[in-house]
């Protein structure tokens, strides 16, 4: 009998054992658990930040763009600056006439014959008498240019030379030369290299100019009569 009471005793320490065991076992409190989690937010929300600015930029590349743009606008505002410039000396020489006392340039021009005649090694030892002429062949410039075929020993006695110019082809002026005998070769400009600066236009094409040794320009007549031209250009000479 006294056996059997035993047994509830020891039951109900060892269900307080387990009952001590199983309290210990448990977790602490979660009372702190919200402000962890309250945390955890802010802390992905700062790290997020920085990741999507990245990922913009190297999206849009925006900050390598504007830093090319930095780097660019210097040489742009150069160019700015020196482009007026630029275009002012180009309109100056295309637009430019020459007057009486200039320096005649220095211009490469076909001959006849097709062969390449620099003005400056012509005006280097020798005077210049050049005539210009509307078209190869025609009445009036056939008139012109057979004056001065006549007057081409007395011009060339002074120690000037005679030059025909137009703007006909080495080809056309070849056949010109070759039908009245020039002893002076013609001059083929069909841009105008040399006839624009020296003052010859779409409405004055008859003209001649006097050019001294050594490339100085003597003497301009715009709009010549061709009966008159040679015998003008060969009194101004003669009055040197």
């Amino acid at each position: 009998m006294a056996t059997k009471r035993k047994e509830p005793a020891e039951a109900t320490r060892k269900s307080s054992r387990a009952s001590t065991v199983e309290s210990s076992s448990k977790p602490p409190s979660t009372a702190s658990k919200p402000a962890s989690k309250a945390k955890k937010p802010a802390s992905k929300k700062a790290d997020a930040a920085p990741v999507a600015e990245a990922k913009e930029e190297e999206a849009t590349g925006e900050p390598e763009a504007k830093k090319a743009k930095l780097d660019e606008e210097p040489a742009e505002e150069k160019a700015v600056e020196t482009a007026p410039a630029e275009e002012e000396e180009t309109k100056k020489s295309s637009s430019t006439l020459l007057a009486v006392g200039d320096l005649v340039p220095d211009v490469t021009l076909k001959n006849e014959d097709g062969e390449d005649v620099s003005l400056g090694a012509l005006y280097k030892d020798n005077g210049l008498v050049i005539f210009s002429y509307p078209k190869a062949s025609t009445p009036g410039c056939t008139t012109q240019a057979c004056n001065f075929r006549d007057t081409y020993d007395e011009i060339s006695a002074t120690g000037f030379k005679i030059f025909g110019i137009s703007q006909d082809s080495p080809k056309a002026q070849l056949g010109f030369k070759t039908k009245h005998t020039f002893q002076y070769s013609l001059l083929s400009d069909p841009s105008k290299a040399l006839l624009k600066p020296l003052g010859h236009t779409d409405k004055n094409k008859r003209n001649h100019w006097i050019i001294g040794k050594g490339g100085k320009l003597l003497e301009i007549k715009i709009g010549v009569k061709p009966a008159d031209d040679a015998k003008n250009a060969f009194a101004f000479i003669k009055g040197l």
